[in-house]
């Protein structure tokens, strides 16, 4: 398997998605992780099923590549990946590399018709990614005004912030989850999902951060510390006490906490600084000020995106049609619900 060294070397994200731990997490889920490696290359693939259509893999921020030992190598990592395919039986690989240079290389190896933008990006295409040097003052005087003011606000209105991986903080965490989802009307994972990272990271390695105010939760996130870098990777609050500014000092408790247990940086996940494009654009940009609020110099990271490797064109062609009348009807869906 993967080990950190390599992942931390190269993959520009820390590699989290690419770990055995993550690997542990999509197999408690339901998504039977298949390994692949050799000279340059590595990654874990995860097979996922599709009604009507059968399975296909799914490679999330990889595969991995050492650009500097990959040359000459190139047919061995399509073997590979051809290899774990088979074995899943799989319609077509959708694949995240971490940079345009490995994209390049699987669109050679497998021919540049077979390498396609997929329908849409499953993971976002740029991330905030946060130095942790400093201590706090540096962090509050890097800070936007409006974002420092919040936090002080939030602690000046009694919000407290405190982390756990109880049971019960966990059903609360999943209900500011779905109160989120139903108020942003976007579909949330199942909740076993979110109950999976706690029964399969240790508590080195996840928590829940909660703010609360009189003992009620009022926002909570989930975090996974992953070699030197920290994860935000859900969050949720209440429909409630939105004045009271929680978000703000929940995410720089978390950063301190990610600070006290020794991590470099602090991933805040999707943004869309540069990236724009499409038009669901407008529901990025509260997201992306929120987030940039705390450190509005840091620079964003770039991803290629995500692609599909086709290896049966007709299972994929008939994926793709049936996508695009869906997509087709959610866009009349949305018109309407604005009429």
């Amino acid at each position: 398997m993967a080990t950190r060294t390599f992942l931390s070397t190269h993959a520009k994200d820390g590699g989290l998605l690419q770990s055995d731990e993550w690997a542990q997490l999509q197999a408690a889920s339901g998504h039977t992780p298949l390994h692949f490696r050799g000279e340059g290359f590595e990654g874990n693939a995860f097979q996922y099923t599709l009604p009507l259509f059968g399975n296909y893999l799914f490679i999330p921020r990889g595969p991995i590549v050492d650009a500097s030992k990959i040359k000459n190598q190139e047919s061995k990592m399509r073997e590979e990946l051809l290899c774990v395919a088979q074995a899943a039986r799989a319609g077509w690989i959708r694949i995240e590399p971490q940079a345009g240079e490995a994209l390049e290389i699987l669109k050679t190896v497998f021919g540049k018709a077979r390498v396609i933008a997929a329908p849409r990006d499953t993971n976002p295409r740029e991330i905030l990614m946060v130095s942790l040097s400093g201590d706090v003052t540096t962090w509050l005087d890097q800070m936007k005004p409006k974002t420092r003011y919040n936090v002080r606000l939030a602690e000046k209105h009694g919000v407290t912030v405190r982390f756990s991986r109880s049971k019960e903080d966990i059903e609360r965490f999943i209900e500011l989850i779905y109160a989120t989802t139903n108020r942003k009307a976007i579909a949330p994972h199942p909740k076993d999902y979110y109950r999976n990272f706690f029964a399969t990271f240790p508590d080195t390695m996840c928590t829940l951060a909660l703010a609360e105010r009189d003992g009620a939760p009022i926002a909570a996130a989930l975090l996974v510390f992953f070699g030197e870098t920290a994860y935000y990777l859900h969050g949720g609050s209440a429909d409630t006490k939105r004045e009271l500014m929680a978000p703000f000092l929940l995410q720089f408790r978390s950063m301190e906490e990610a600070k006290r247990r020794g991590c470099m940086r602090y991933d805040f996940g999707g943004v869309r600084v540069s990236s724009k494009r499409g038009a669901d654009d407008t529901d990025w940009d509260g997201i992306t000020r929120f987030k940039q609020g705390f450190a509005p110099k840091a620079e964003t990271l770039f991803f290629p995106g995500t692609y599909d490797i086709i290896l049966s064109p007709t299972r994929y062609a008939l994926y793709r049609q049936l996508h695009h009348l869906t997509g087709i009807r959610q866009f009349f869906r949305h018109i309407l619900n604005h009429v």
